[in-house]
């Protein structure tokens, strides 16, 4: 699922959709993506407000587990792929702290340690969801400028690309999970 609205609305339009959504939440049913879901008791819900330099952000999210709308067969495909993909994203994990191990000594990951995870790598973006597209690619870029670093025996832009390989996993983590 991922239906984004961001435009620009006055303040009752805000209003009647906030309270919109309310009255589903109150019912128990949330229609988005063209479906109808299923709104359980108790929600995981992060509501921040934040007023910086003239500014005020609100941010409002909420989730939980939608698989018990889904019928057998498509509940079953979605719990293969989640298994699957926590498999290829520890791989990945573990293969990223072996080339950090190797870069932390002052060296360079061998072809061995590098090839795995730019295999790794390769998996997951295999398994990326289509709105992980931009970070996804901002990754492989960085991947792919660590490759050339090592070829080229650069131990400062190894550093550096490492460094931000680290930055976008864990914006990914953060923006993704």
């Amino acid at each position: 699922m991922a239906d984004k609205a961001e435009k620009k609305l006055g303040r009752l339009e805000l209003a009647d959709t906030l309270e919109m959504l309310g009255k589903q939440l109150r019912n128990g049913t949330l229609e988005a993506d063209g479906r109808t879901w299923t709104v359980p008791e108790n929600i995981e819900t992060r509501i921040q407000f934040k007023e910086k330099k003239g500014r005020i952000v609100t941010k409002l999210s909420w989730r939980w587990a939608t698989l018990g709308d889904y019928d057998k067969r498509d509940r079953e495909e979605v719990t293969q792929w989640k298994k699957s993909f926590k498999d290829v994203k520890k791989r990945l994990s573990s293969s990223f702290k072996e080339v950090q191990r190797a870069a932390a000594k002052g060296g360079f990951p061998d072809d061995r340690t590098l090839g795995f995870f730019v295999e790794q790598s390769q998996d997951f973006s295999a398994m990326a969801e289509s709105d992980w597209e931009g970070a996804m690619q901002e990754f492989l870029d960085h991947l792919e400028n660590l490759q050339r670093a090592v070829a080229s025996g650069n131990v400062e832009v190894v550093q550096h690309e490492i460094r931000d390989l680290r930055h976008r996993m864990g914006e990914c983590h953060r923006e993704f999970k």
